[in-house]
């Protein structure tokens, strides 16, 4: 239960966005299903929720806002950049509320490298690389979908116009555009427009996808010695250890565990493009009154970890450790 000056509201961002995007909501899909590392895209088969991706469109647009203004507010997230792509390639010419936009409707099947790593290696680069006369590949593309198959020509007549050495590097081309342009042609339409009501569209122009990424969702690969030099220190506590103890207990996290300590801390678990010296307010390491031994508590606010007194480097850690992974979410507005 708290009042909202900055860390509450980071932290229900962080849980609006796991919401909307966890694949298993259907409004954004991972072309590896098995794989929770994998890049997320927006779901063909969710032509008919189209209002929620308006909505997920103006969070984004917020955390934008809120970022521009100095005060941070980041999607916990990576997309794929052909996604990415569609956002920043935008050009005036279509109405959005008070803006107009249109999107630049062709993207090169290199985006498949990142997006889709496995449907690259076996299709486009095998097609890029090999003789293809004899493959019977035609300007068509099957999908499966409610159980149903059906064929979808990439080009007038594709189904009868053969693929050859001549023509493939086409044939690849068109098979990105309808792959991952137009199945969710009106899924990014959508976010856009509620994108839109937030942010003038033509910024995003300035902007490349890994720019627009990095400004979206702040950066995740954390280092323990920037986060110590760039950190402040406040208080006395009885043993002079346990500032080192803490520091050597968070130099052992892993990258979750260390994502986990952020989320703590500052609530939100990504951290600004520059590093942690761009937190403001700075990352601080304060004294607690609190009972010795006992949980540490934060001020998300303020970005502060607030430590009681500890005996030992093993009580230390074993507390830092379950405060992190327990308690890292979680509060009542008032």
């Amino acid at each position: 239960r708290g009042i909202d000056w900055g860390g509450l509201g980071r932290e229900l961002f962080v849980l609006l966005f796991d919401a909307l995007l966890d694949p298993s909501e259907g409004l954004f899909r991972r072309f590896k299903k098995d794989d929770p590392q994998a890049l997320l895209h927006p779901s063909s088969a969710a032509k008919d929720r189209l209002k929620w991706f308006d909505f997920a469109g103006r969070l984004v647009g917020k955390c934008l806002y809120e970022t521009c203004k100095g005060n941070p507010r980041y999607v916990k997230a990576r997309f794929t950049r052909s996604f990415l792509a569609q956002l920043v390639s935008l050009r005036v010419t279509c109405k959005v509320g008070h803006q107009t936009f249109t999107r630049v409707s062709f993207f090169a099947w290199q985006h498949f490298e990142s997006d889709d790593p496995e449907f690259y290696v076996t299709k486009i680069k095998y097609v890029k690389e090999n003789d293809v006369d004899d493959l019977e590949l035609v300007f068509a593309e099957d999908v499966y979908a409610d159980g149903k198959l059906e064929t979808f020509p990439l080009k007038p007549n594709g189904e009868e116009i053969a693929v050859t050495n001549e023509n493939k590097l086409e044939y690849l081309d068109l098979v990105t555009q309808f792959r991952l342009v137009d199945q969710v042609r009106s899924q990014v339409e959508a976010f856009v427009r509620g994108l839109g009501e937030i942010v003038p569209i033509d910024l995003l122009s300035v902007f490349d996808e890994n720019e627009l990424e990095l400004l979206m969702c702040g950066a995740s690969e954390y280092n323990v010695k920037d986060l110590k030099s760039n950190s402040r220190v406040e208080g006395n506590w009885a043993s002079e250890n346990v500032v080192e103890w803490f520091w050597s207990a968070v130099g052992s996290f892993t990258q979750e565990e260390l994502a986990q300590l952020l989320q703590f801390t500052t609530g939100s678990s990504q951290i600004p493009p520059g590093g942690v010296a761009k937190l403001s307010p700075r990352f601080s390491v304060i004294h607690s009154t609190a009972h010795i031994n006992g949980l540490p508590t934060a001020h998300t606010c303020f970005n502060q970890i607030c430590l009681p007194d500890y005996d030992s480097y093993e009580q230390l850690q074993s507390s830092l450790l379950l405060a992190v992974n327990e308690g890292s979410f979680g509060f009542e507005m008032i």
